[in-house]
Order: structure tokens, then C-alpha cells, then sequence
């Protein structure tokens, strides 16, 4: 396929695109609003934390919990971005894997009523498996889905689509978060929970099949065979050529990762130290939704305005305040306080930090390489902080841990001022 075959067919996708852009976008709403409701329900770093740790006592096992669920999340993406390149549709592949993550709530549900009393060594290490492989099969449906919507949105209005996809999806999410107040009220633990997870999976099965709905024709690709181990090198060059994206993974690593790595453990912090109940753990999760969902709505505006980058940069900058106030932990309010400044904060990311990887790419056809590197690279990072901040924690203190994730934080504000270009 020539340049000139290629920018017509970007263009024949294009038309399509603006065609059905109504039409595709109130379908990805819908079914965004929908998973939102049941994903609202298990937030990890509330309810799923608070739950195992009434069966894990040790702050290492607990963090290791969700480093597996993350580095799965994240690192096999790269495993299917060669695929994604070379298919010519994503939303039958999406569909096959987006309905295996969700098979894992209701085999968690399993999982819960028939293990959870009677043999909690087996229950430990079933959920422990069972929530990995949620992780790993949301990698695959998460960079197919960001590349279906980048394929189906154009670029002039995709600001636009995730700021009010992202702010309906966070009511909704704060709705989940209600209903999962009243839900875990309904049986006796643990058995409340085993129903949490089965009523998410019915919710997340109804989004799957509007987004089933959307409509997406093929586009035309060049036709080559490339080897595993020649794509893979020809994916890292990537870091080695393009100094701008190695920057950008830089700021991701001192921001997204070690900066955070305290706020795995609001929960647990504030359970030691004010010894919270189930329903504070559900008016955090409130409080962290909600707060997600004023900040999407706030970046939407700065950055249709102001550019991506301008939004990680003032994201970070909230992030310094709400590790202190984590650290402080001194009331319910300030663990409330703290919670609603990190939900602020990590909305920025959640919107953009993906879009500013799909932004630097200059080849639109390259961007699931782009994505699925970016993830590749930092999933690592962003799944072993938890289990390293629990290792700092039990072996070094928390005093450490703080000074540490403060000093990342602002390093990383300085690399995405400083070094890399949206432009």
C-alpha cells in the first residue's frame, strides 16, 4: 500500500467516521454509563482491598493482590498490538475479549459462596487467580477498545467524547458506588460481597451488549508479514527514535507509578488508624467517584482548551497535596478529604494519559504500538508499586514511603513540563 493509498483510506475512515459519529458515540455512552454502574460497585483500592483484608493480614500479600490484577492489566497489551495493527476491524475482537473479563466476577461470585466459609486457604488462592486473569483479559479488551474508539472518533472530537463519556461514566459510577452500599447490606459477610460480584457481572453483560451495537466498517491495511522478533525490536526503536515518547514514559513512571504508590493504602491506613467501617469504605468510594467525575468535566475543558499536557501537569501538582493529607490521616475527613483529592488528580490521568501516547504517535496506523509499549513498559511499575510500598511499609516505615512518593511526584511534574512537547 502506497502513502497516497494510505491517506486516502485514513480519509474514506474519516467520512465514515463523522457519518456516524452520533450514532457510534451515544452507543459508547450508553454502554460506558452501563459498565460504569457495575464497575462503580468494586473499586480495588476501597472494596476489593477492605474485603481480602478480612482473609490477608500481611500489607506485602494485600499489595500483591493488586499488582498482579495491574501488571496484567497493562503489560500483555503489547502481546496483542501487533494483532490489533493488522486487523482491519476491532469490535468482534473486542467482544470475545471484553466477555471473558467479565466471566471473572461471576466465577469470583463462585468463588465467594461456595469457598469463602468453608475453606478460606482455597477461596485465598482462587481469588487471587480469578481477579489476575481479570486483569489480563482487561488488557486485551482495553487497547482494543481504546483503538476501536480512536478509529470510530475523529481526532477534532475526541476531547470532546471522552470529557462527556468520562463525566456521565463517573455519575454513574457514584451511583454503582450507592448501590453498593445498599447491596453488601442485603446478606451477612461474606456473602454480600459473593452478591456485589454477581450483580456487577449481570450490569457489565448489558453494557458488552450495547457496545455491540456500534457500527464500524473495515479499513484497509498494508499486507505484510511481520515476525515476532522483528516487530517486537522494531517496537523498542521506538523508545530509541523518538526521544519526545521516551520523555513522556519518564514522567508516566515518576507520576503514574512511584509518586503514587501511598495511595494503594488509604484504605488500610485508614482502617489502622481510625479503625473505619464497611459503610465508611462506602462513602469513600462515593466521594472517590464523584470527585472523578467533577475532575473529568474540569478536564475536558482545560484540555480542549489548554492541550492534554496541561492537564497532567496541574493533575500532578493536586497529587502533591493529597499524599500529604494520606499521610496525615488524622480523621475521617481528612481520609475523605484525602480520597477526593486523589480522585481529582487520577481523573486527569484516566482521560488523557492515554491520549497524550495516541498524540505523540505520528502514524496513526503505529498507535496500538505506541499504546500497547507505553503499557508493556509501565505496567510493571504501576503493579509493583503497591507491593513495594508495602514492602517500604513493613520494612522501613511509612515515614520513608511518603518521602519517597513525594520527591517522585515533583520529579516527574519537572520531565512533563520541562522535557516533553505535545506539539
Amino acid at each position: 500500500m502506497t502513502s497516497e493509498d494510505q491517506e486516502r483510506e485514513l480519509k474514506r475512515l474519516e467520512v465514515f467516521a463523522y457519518k456516524n459519529l452520533k450514532r457510534n458515540s451515544i452507543i459508547s455512552i450508553a454502554d460506558g454509563s452501563i459498565f460504569a454502574i457495575g464497575s462503580g460497585m468494586l473499586p480495588v483500592s476501597t472494596v476489593i482491598v477492605y474485603f481480602i483484608s478480612n482473609y490477608v493480614h500481611s500489607n506485602t500479600l494485600i499489595g500483591l493482590l493488586t499488582t498482579l490484577n495491574v501488571l496484567l492489566s497493562n503489560s500483555p497489551q503489547i502481546l496483542v498490538a501487533k494483532k490489533l495493527e493488522m486487523l482491519e476491524t476491532y469490535k468482534e475482537y473486542f467482544i470475545k475479549v471484553a466477555l471473558l473479563m467479565r466471566l471473572m466476577w461471576f466465577l469470583l461470585a463462585i468463588d465467594v459462596f461456595v469457598f469463602a466459609a468453608n475453606n478460606k486457604l482455597l477461596f485465598i488462592i482462587l481469588f487471587y487467580i480469578i481477579f489476575s486473569l481479570q486483569g489480563f483479559f482487561a488488557s486485551f479488551a482495553n487497547i482494543t477498545w481504546f483503538n476501536l474508539i480512536l478509529k470510530l472518533v475523529p481526532e477534532r472530537q475526541r476531547s470532546k467524547f471522552f470529557g462527556i463519556r468520562s463525566s456521565i461514566g463517573g455519575l454513574c459510577e457514584t451511583f454503582g458506588a450507592f448501590l453498593m452500599g445498599k447491596i453488601l447490606r442485603l446478606l451477612h459477610f461474606p456473602y454480600n460481597y459473593g452478591l456485589l460480584f454477581l450483580i456487577s457481572f449481570l450490569i457489565m453483560m448489558l453494557s458488552l451488549y450495547i457496545a455491540s451495537m456500534m457500527k464500524e466498517i473495515p479499513i484497509k491495511k498494508p499486507k505484510k508479514e511481520i515476525d515476532n522478533k522483528h516487530y517486537f525490536r522494531s517496537m523498542f526503536l521506538i523508545l530509541k527514535e523518538d526521544r519526545n515518547f521516551t520523555y513522556y514514559l519518564l514522567s508516566v513512571l515518576f507520576i503514574g507509578a512511584l509518586g503514587k504508590m501511598p495511595f494503594g493504602f488509604q484504605t488500610i491506613f485508614a482502617k489502622n488508624s481510625l479503625n473505619i467501617s464497611t459503610q465508611h469504605v462506602a462513602v469513600a468510594t462515593t466521594i472517590l467517584l464523584f470527585s472523578q467525575t467533577v475532575g473529568y468535566m474540569l478536564w475536558g475543558v482545560i484540555g480542549s482548551k489548554y492541550g492534554f499536557k496541561s492537564t497532567l501537569l496541574i493533575s500532578a501538582l493536586i497529587f502533591l497535596p493529597a499524599i500529604y493529607f494520606t499521610y496525615l490521616m488524622s480523621s475521617i475527613e481528612i481520609y475523605y478529604f484525602s480520597v477526593a483529592l486523589f480522585g481529582i488528580a487520577q481523573s486527569a490521568r484516566n482521560v488523557n494519559e492515554s491520549n497524550m501516547a495516541a498524540k505523540l504517535c505520528k502514524d496513526p496506523l503505529k498507535q496500538p504500538s505506541y499504546i500497547g509499549l507505553r503499557n508493556f513498559i509501565m505496567g510493571p511499575f504501576f503493579a509493583f508499586n503497591s507491593i513495594i510500598a508495602g514492602g517500604i511499609i513493613d520494612v522501613l516505615g511509612k515515614n520513608i514511603l511518603f518521602l519517597i512518593s513525594f520527591s517522585c511526584m515533583a520529579l516527574g511534574f519537572f520531565i512533563l513540563c520541562c522535557l516533553v512537547k505535545e506539539d
